[in-house]
């Protein structure tokens, strides 16, 4: 069906992995939500020009690929909450300039939060919920100009910003219940926060001194993979 654009295989019984292939192909909408498709998601996800795709309530397990945005920035919605991954949210979240909504809640992702989520100036709602990330929320976060809903509840943040209480105090779209907060209300059990998972993860990261500057993030993110992939 070489003139396919929109797949629409939702609240099926599919099973089993996903052909490698489904990324390469023209497709403008991927929706395999609530299936039974299992394994990693394939290494080729961002070769997708799709603007909407839409994993969620499957069994999909191990890392978000590594090349996730490198090659598109026409996705404007990706959906993979509650599978089971696992590992670091990737730095090529970043170059995905047009991303309205993007929801990877009720995983088990670790490790901080990129700094090049900043760089996603049309998010609206972004879920990261019922994960086990940790560290400070980062200031240029919550100062994004579109985003409405923030949600970060059930997991390890120790911190947020200035910028964050703003968020909250604007328009309430901002869930920080349950992490490991000191000072707010609604945390975790002291007992919990002493040892966070995944605290020793190591997450391909962009080494810098400057600030980030969202235009140059991806000729830096190809010399770092590039770099880690040399023996």
């Amino acid at each position: 069906m070489p003139n396919l654009v929109y797949l629409d295989l939702r609240f099926n019984s599919f099973s089993g992995p996903v052909p490698q292939d489904l990324f390469n192909k023209g497709l403008d909408a991927i929706f395999l939500n609530d299936n039974q498709f299992e394994g990693e998601i394939p290494q080729n996800l961002g070769n997708s020009p799709a603007s909407v795709i839409n994993l969620a309530n499957n069994k999909f397990s191990g890392n978000i690929p590594s090349s996730f945005g490198l090659l598109s920035s026409k996705l404007k919605e990706i959906l993979l909450l509650n599978n089971q991954l696992t590992g670091c949210i990737p730095e090529g979240i970043g170059l995905f300039s047009e991303m309205q909504v993007f929801d990877v809640s009720h995983n088990s992702l670790m490790g901080h939060l990129p700094d090049t989520i900043s760089c996603l100036n049309d998010i609206e709602v972004l879920n990261l919920a019922h994960n086990q990330l940790s560290g400070e929320l980062p200031d240029l976060v919550c100062s994004l100009r579109s985003l409405m809903n923030l949600t970060v509840a059930y997991n390890f943040f120790s911190g947020f910003s200035q910028e964050c209480s703003k968020l909250f105090i604007r328009n309430g779209g901002f869930d920080f219940s349950l992490n490991c907060i000191p000072g707010r209300d609604m945390q975790r059990p002291q007992p919990e926060c002493s040892g966070i998972p995944g605290s020793g993860l190591s997450c391909l990261r962009i080494p810098s001194a400057q600030p980030l500057v969202c235009g140059t993030l991806l000729g830096n993110l190809e010399a770092n993979l590039t770099s880690s992939s040399s023996p």
